[in-house]
């Protein structure tokens, strides 16, 4: 509603009984598009590289419409998807963009018009999330507390005012608050398949950021930064009190070599590793 669509991803990923935080799962990928994806993981970073190569294919000053991309993506994705591995086609494989408009706005002229479809194999029919309803992929669609904080964002017209709030004055920080819920509640619950560690990704008309949950925690107080500031608020690990617990993203993998040589160093086989 304020101009820029916002996702939030976690970082685990399963391989047989065994889970590792160690996986970033949403990236930038066009002009002005970001995409995450859920299910076999090899054929998410597949999907990745053929998204970022379409949008590569786009020369400045111009960017794709989401409404044709999300109408001519899905031949690309049933190729990726029929080229992959019998066993990889077997664990699914879902995509969320997230977009920006280059031309439209949402009625106010300052606010660009914002987008979110899912794809979900084999077909990939392109799925519209419209505004103020839930859209997912992967293991948070069937968390039942994370779902509720997000239904709670759409249908509560109170819940909605108290995280629009911590948009003034701070921009994405809408975001941040709402992540900020889901982020207790998973430190509180633990669940098995969804981390703790979060990413938080605004796309914007003209840039896309992504940042992780991190945060510090004194006694009762915790603090963390609303907002796309994450950078430095960093910085302030220098500093910090003796007691105080500074909650970090772990090493990522962004690339299929980088996390296989990150599961080869714990003795797992990346080979049907999903999320």
């Amino acid at each position: 509603m304020f101009g820029y669509g916002f996702g939030i991803s976690d970082v685990r990923v399963r391989v047989g009984d065994v889970t590792v935080d160690c996986l970033q799962k949403i990236y930038p990928v066009a002009r002005w598009v970001a995409a995450g994806f859920a299910g076999s993981v090899r054929i998410g970073f597949s999907m990745i590289d053929k998204l970022s190569r379409i949008g590569n294919a786009i020369e400045e000053p111009y960017a794709v419409a989401p409404a044709v991309l999300a109408r001519e993506w899905p031949t690309y994705a049933r190729k990726v998807f029929e080229y992959s591995a019998d066993g990889e086609r077997q664990l699914a494989s879902h995509i969320m963009l997230i977009s920006t408009d280059p031309q439209a706005d949402n009625g106010n002229p300052n606010w660009p018009r914002c987008y979110v479809h899912i794809f979900r194999s084999p077909d990939f029919e392109p799925e519209e999330i419209k505004v103020h309803q839930l859209g997912s992929i992967g293991c948070g669609q069937g968390y039942a507390e994370c779902s509720a904080v997000i239904e709670g964002f759409c249908r509560n017209f109170d819940r909605r005012i108290f995280h629009m709030k911590a948009g003034i004055g701070n921009q994405g920080g809408m975001g941040t608050s709402i992540g900020h819920d889901l982020t207790n509640i998973l430190m509180r619950t633990q669940p098995e398949l969804i981390s703790s560690h979060l990413h938080y990704c605004w796309v914007y008309r003209g840039r896309i950021i992504i940042e992780p949950n991190n945060r510090i925690t004194d006694g009762r107080w915790t603090i963390m930064p609303l907002g796309h500031t994450q950078e430095q608020f960093d910085d302030r690990d220098e500093a910090l009190d003796k007691g105080t617990i500074a909650f970090r993203m772990p090493p990522l993998a962004t690339t299929w070599d980088e996390l296989d040589k990150i599961l080869k160093g714990r003795n797992l086989n990346s080979a049907c590793a999903v999320t």
